[in-house]
C-alpha cells in the first residue's frame, strides 16, 4: 500500500515574533537568547503480513519457524508543506515514540529490532532513492563535486539520510508503545527545509501476525531553533 504523509505545519510561534531588531542604541546591546520550541509530527505505517504467507499454519504473535527472521523495509513519502521552516535551525530529535495500534494479543515483542531514518527524495543527479544501498550517511565522508547539474546541491560535503533513532531491546510483555533510542546527533534541517522528503523504516521480526496489517503509528518530537537576526 503507497502511503503519503503530510507533516502538521510549525507551529504558530514559528510565524510571529520569530525575527528581533537591535536598535543602535546605548544599552540595547544585550545578546539574544536562543528560543527553542517543539514540534510534534505524526506518521502511519502499514505493514501488510504477505510477508508471512509461506509459513504453514499461520498463528498470532508465535515464532517465525525455524529461528528464522522476516526483514520488512519502507519508504514512505513525507511533507512538510510549511514555508516558514527556514525560519528555524539547528533540528533535532528530541523524542520517537512508536505506537503498535491494531493487532490484537501482540505487542511490539514481535520485533527483534528497528531503525527509522529520514532520507532525501533524489540523489545529487536528480535520480529517486528507492533502495537502502543509495543512502549516504554524514559519518560516510563523501564530497560532492558538482558533477551532476540537475540538482541545486552545492558541492562539499554530501549526505541524503540521517538515522532518526533505533531500537533492539525487546522482551515478552515488552507492551504496544515503545520510545526509540534517538541520535542525538543527527541533524534535520536539509530534511525540513526540503519539503518534500521520506521516512525510511527497517524493521526485523521473528515472530508473525495474522491480520491483514499491522499499522504502527509513529510520533516525533523535534526540537528546533529559532533565527535571530540583528540586521
Amino acid at each position: 500500500m503507497r502511503k503519503f504523509i503530510i507533516l502538521s505545519p510549525l507551529v504558530g510561534l514559528f510565524f510571529s515574533g520569530c525575527t528581533k531588531k537591535i536598535e543602535d542604541l546605548e544599552g540595547n546591546n544585550v545578546p539574544f537568547d536562543d528560543t527553542y520550541v517543539t514540534i510534534s509530527e505524526v506518521i502511519s505505517l502499514d505493514i501488510p503480513n504477505d510477508q508471512f504467507s509461506w509459513i504453514p499454519n499461520l498463528a498470532n504473535c508465535l515464532a517465525v519457524p525455524f529461528g528464522q527472521t522476516i526483514d520488512y523495509e519502507a519508504f514512505i513519502p513525507t511533507q512538510n508543506p510549511n514555508p516558514y521552516a527556514h525560519l528555524t535551525e539547528d533540528i533535532t530529535a528530541l523524542n520517537v515514540k512508536m505506537e503498535l495500534t491494531d493487532v490484537p494479543d501482540c505487542d511490539f515483542d514481535m520485533l527483534q529490532s528497528v531503525e527509522v531514518y529520514l532520507v532525501m527524495n533524489n540523489d545529487t543527479c536528480g535520480n529517486p532513492i528507492n533502495d537502502a544501498s543509495q543512502l549516504v550517511f554524514p559519518d560516510d565522508g563523501v564530497v560532492y563535486s558538482g558533477s551532476c547539474s540537475t540538482t541545486a546541491t552545492e558541492p562539499g560535503p554530501y549526505y541524503n539520510a540521517v538515522l532518526l533513532g533505533s531500537y533492539d531491546n525487546f522482551y515478552n510483555g515488552i507492551g504496544d508503545v515503545i520510545n526509540l533510542n534517538v541520535n542525538e546527533d543527527a541533524r534535520l534541517d536539509q530534511f525540513i527545509y526540503a519539503q518534500n522528503f521520506q521516512t525510511y523504516a527497517f524493521m526485523v521480526f521473528d515472530k508473525a501476525f495474522t491480520q491483514n496489517s499491522a499499522n504502527i503509528k509513529t510520533t516525533m518530537d523535534l526540537r528546533a531553533k529559532l533565527i535571530n537576526s540583528p540586521d
